[in-house]
């Protein structure tokens, strides 16, 4: 069964890409005011995301104006001109253009996929200096059905020439994501204060903003999204990556050999009950915490030579730590790829942000004592309930 892999990314415009909502409602609000109409925000909020024809039925609904009144579209447009002529388009959302040219850079396709008219997505992208980025720009007028059907986005994601589960959108709208959903296209929601409050629970993950998002971050929300492994970081010798199905039978065969008894520091519960609960694993561990055991592997030749990893934990008192442990193949040790794992751990923890780093360490084990002081962890003075007596406590500050 061929694998997914992230291909192409989809931008709505509107909200996503510039700040244009609030520039919507008032050119709306301004064309009815001349109908002697009062426009009620939550009347209009529902189309966000969507078509003018959308819109017209909404308008329809809710002031008995006809849905095919094309004179009060075309005045609309009049009153649209007239607003971008005095203050021009509305702006860039903060670090979009940053975010395009690092996802570009990246070799993803990028597109555009709006509910707006074509014209006027070329109008805004090229006036924005942004048309350089998109391989297309597809306006909702071509299709069908609006969002939330997905009709907008299949039809990019054909374009683009790419499997719609290839593809990644972003989105700020409840019909978007909705949308994105019925394509199966993972979604990453975009939270815009002035899109309203959008019920964006159809997204796999939202955001309040672009400046720390890089291609890394989106690769790890869409392998997330479809339950693939992430490659968590890379040394000189090793991969360390979220561990699959797979892995079990020769993580299994590496925790039961009888040197590694010693070797399981960390871990809170046997690796069997840990993998026949393999999915719940990944999706707590993985998918929400962002942590977990992480296989280590050869770079060179792929072989499984060990687990290592972090996990959040409640020690006494319900105090919050996140605990180290790794363990390595017998046949791998004595060869530096303990440290050489733990190293690429501990750095990577210090880019996430993290501050302490705890690991559990029975005093006879001298070898792990070593590597934790060649770490650059300290013992302290503290005693887990339920350790026994000979357990040792050690922290690393990132």
């Amino acid at each position: 069964m061929e694998r997914s892999e992230l291909k192409g990314i989809i931008f709505d415009m509107d909200g996503v890409l510039i700040n244009s909502e609030p520039f919507h409602y008032r050119v709306w609000k301004e064309t009815l005011r001349r109908r002697g109409i009062r426009l009620d925000y939550e009347v209009y909020k529902p189309c966000i995301g969507s078509t003018v024809s959308f819109l017209m039925k909404l308008l329809q609904e809710n002031y008995g104006i006809d849905e095919n009144d094309e004179e009060l579209v075309l005045e609309m447009k009049r009153i649209k001109q007239e607003m971008i002529e005095k203050d021009g388009y509305p702006p860039l959302l903060p670090h979009v253009e940053e975010l395009l040219e690092r996802l570009s850079q990246a070799g993803y396709d990028l597109a555009v996929a709006s509910s707006s008219p074509q014209s006027y997505i070329e109008e805004v992208t090229e006036n924005r200096r942004i048309r350089k980025y998109f391989k297309y720009l597809v306006s909702g007028e071509s299709v069908e059905n609006p969002k939330p059907a997905p009709d907008i986005f299949l039809k990019t994601a054909d374009i683009l020439g790419i499997s719609p589960k290839d593809c990644m959108v972003v989105e700020d709208s409840a019909n978007g994501c909705r949308a994105a959903r019925a394509a199966d296209m993972t979604c990453m929601g975009y939270s815009n204060p002035d899109s309203g409050k959008q019920d964006l629970s159809s997204a796999y993950i939202v955001v309040e903003g672009y400046d720390e998002i890089d291609a890394p971050y989106m690769e790890k929300v869409y392998r997330h999204s479809r339950h693939l492994p992430v490659t968590v970081c890379e040394t000189k010798r090793l991969q360390i990556r979220e561990m699959t199905r797979e892995d079990i039978p020769k993580l299994m065969e590496i925790c039961a050999q009888e040197t590694s008894r010693d070797a399981c520091e960390g871990v809170a519960k046997p690796l069997s009950e840990e993998l026949a609960n393999f999915d719940s694993y990944r999706t707590y561990m993985y998918e929400m915490c962002d942590m977990g055991y992480w296989v280590v592997s050869q770079k060179d030749t792929g072989k499984v030579i060990g687990r290592a990893g972090m996990e959040p934990k409640f020690w006494n008192h319900k105090k919050t730590v996140v605990e180290m442990g790794y363990i390595i193949d017998e046949k791998y040790r004595g060869q530096g790829y303990a440290y050489e794992a733990c190293r690429g751990i501990l750095e990577e923890a210090s880019k996430r942000g993290a501050v302490y780093i705890h690991c559990r360490i029975k005093k006879s084990n001298v070898p792990s004592k070593n590597l934790a002081q060649k770490l650059g962890f300290e013992p302290i003075e503290y005693r887990l309930e339920g350790d026994d007596k000979d357990m040792e406590v050690w922290r690393y500050t990132c």
